[in-house]
């Protein structure tokens, strides 16, 4: 787990990805560790104080190598041992409950909230987020390639709704998920990742498009750069807007910064060191055997084929959270049980909602799925005479209806608008990490998905880019 670098509270967020800001929870706290840190006396006074000054809401980054997408051991101690100011101002160790680990409820609540008297987490997070990882961490990168703002602001909330998904409990509902303490580390992850673009892709902003329904808004006018972003306000009572952090210099206005956007960068300096921190923490290895030769499906050195599962599905149809899960691997047709597993679990569509879904103008979701590095590390050569094979042997899909307290899978029949397909794109990495990776357009291959239950057929419009040519050959799989 990381931290925050400097003082300040997090940004309001930009109505385009999330709508929460968590600038009153980040002065709550700075000012509760502050408070408690003045009851400090004697020689260690100062240092405690000194460290009070610095406390933010840690981010949890679960696209890095460190974590690889499992919860963070501070997030999963259910105790922890510290110092307090005791009678007199001495430190005094003592043992309380780790308050990142679950929120308890001081009142009753509510029997149909769908809380207890504290927050729970799926039993199966830990396992989920952790096989999913090698997907996570391209998709990550992904955001990066996106040279339209919007775009990243989907394929950003794609990514933050998978976690929800996956951390499950409390954190699949949308009114109740910031209960549990985990929401905040995910969301000030969010930002980070937010001000990394922005640092990456300076200019660029969302371009305005209708209005999806909010609690606060209607549906009509335009979602831009001046939409006011209810309930958040400046001192002075007007409301936040996204034109008011349309750099990533901004945060250094509200008084904090990031270890990839640091203080005192500014320009093209900024965009340097934030793309290099970027390609360093979440590009591949160039001299992984899946850029080698033909292997690669690619041609031009650092360059390879990369792989997608398309999502795609109509909200109405799937109210609520669900979760979408993609396997790649041999399994028993006849025995849904044999499906799952770690080994061939490779990722998740996340659709993070509340139950009452108003009618909404982006209904329709394209979720993208990375599915090279799980080819990868299941020794597929990457040339589409390999892959194409053996994802039509063995790509499938389930859906699961995420409820606070359980899962329950939804019968793939069911889903009249469930399309899964699967594309290509040949990305070209580079050497110098100030470079931006280079993805070409994509290309659809139905051999993948046909005849498959909730699969494109050929003959349906491809979902992102054009038809991809059939594949030639016997369909014999080669491996590393």
């Amino acid at each position: 787990m990381d931290s925050r670098t400097s003082l300040g509270s997090t940004r309001p967020r930009q109505q385009s990805i999330l709508g929460w800001a968590t600038a009153p929870t980040q002065q709550l706290l700075h000012a509760e560790a502050v408070a408690i840190a003045k009851k400090f006396t004697g020689s260690a006074a100062k240092k405690y104080q000194a460290a009070a000054e610095e406390v933010r809401i840690p981010y949890w980054d679960w696209a890095s190598d460190d974590t690889q997408s499992r919860i963070p051991q501070a997030v999963s101690t259910v105790s922890l041992t510290v110092t307090k100011p005791g009678s007199k101002g001495t430190g005094t160790s003592t043992t309380i409950p780790n308050p990142l680990y679950q929120y308890r409820f001081t009142n009753p609540q509510p029997s149909n909230s769908g809380l207890g008297t504290i927050t729970v987490r799926g039993g199966d997070a830990d396992s989920v987020l952790f096989s999913t990882f090698p997907g996570r961490k391209d998709a990550t990168l992904r955001l990066f390639s996106d040279n339209d703002y919007n775009q990243f602001s989907r394929d950003a909330e794609g990514i933050h709704n998978a976690i929800h998904v996956d951390v499950g409990g409390n954190m699949v509902s949308v009114p109740i998920a910031a209960f549990d303490p985990i929401f905040w580390l995910h969301h000030c992850n969010v930002d980070r990742l937010m001000a990394m673009y922005q640092a990456s892709h300076p200019g660029l902003s969302i371009t305005p498009a209708p209005r999806s329904p909010t609690f606060a808004l209607g549906g009509d006018g335009p979602d831009d750069l001046f939409t006011p972003l209810y309930p958040f306000r400046h001192t002075s009572g007007k409301e936040w807007t996204s034109n008011d952090l349309i750099s990533a210099e901004s945060i250094f206005t509200t008084g904090y910064a990031y270890p990839e956007v640091p203080a005192g960068k500014t320009g093209d300096a900024l965009r340097i060191f934030a793309t290099q921190k970027a390609n360093q923490l979440y590009g591949p290895n160039l001299k992984s055997a899946s850029f080698v030769g033909n292997e690669s499906g690619a041609q031009a050195p650092g360059a390879r084929r990369e792989w997608t599962a398309n999502v795609l599905v109509n909200r109405e149809e799937l109210p609520g959270s669900h979760r979408v899960l993609i396997y790649i691997g041999k399994y028993d047709k006849t025995n849904p049980d044999s499906y799952g597993g770690e080994d061939n679990l490779v990722g998740v569509a996340g659709l993070f909602a509340g139950t009452a879904m108003q009618s909404s103008n982006n209904q329709y979701l394209n979720i993208s799925i990375p599915l090279t590095e799980a080819l990868v590390a299941k020794n597929i050569a990457l040339r589409p005479e390999d892959v194409v094979p053996t994802l039509a042997d063995q790509l499938h899909w389930t859906v699961e209806k995420a409820d606070p307290s359980t899962t329950n899978p939804i019968p793939i029949t069911d889903l009249k608008t469930l399309k899964i397909a699967v594309s290509s794109t040949i990305t070209e990495y580079f050497e110098d990490k100030t470079k931006l990776a280079v993805v070409s357009d994509p290309l659809t291959h139905y051999e993948p998905t046909k005849g498959k239950t909730g699969g494109l057929q050929p003959g349906e419009s491809p979902p992102v880019g054009s038809v991809a040519p059939p594949v030639a050959g016997n369909g014999t799989v080669a491996t590393r």
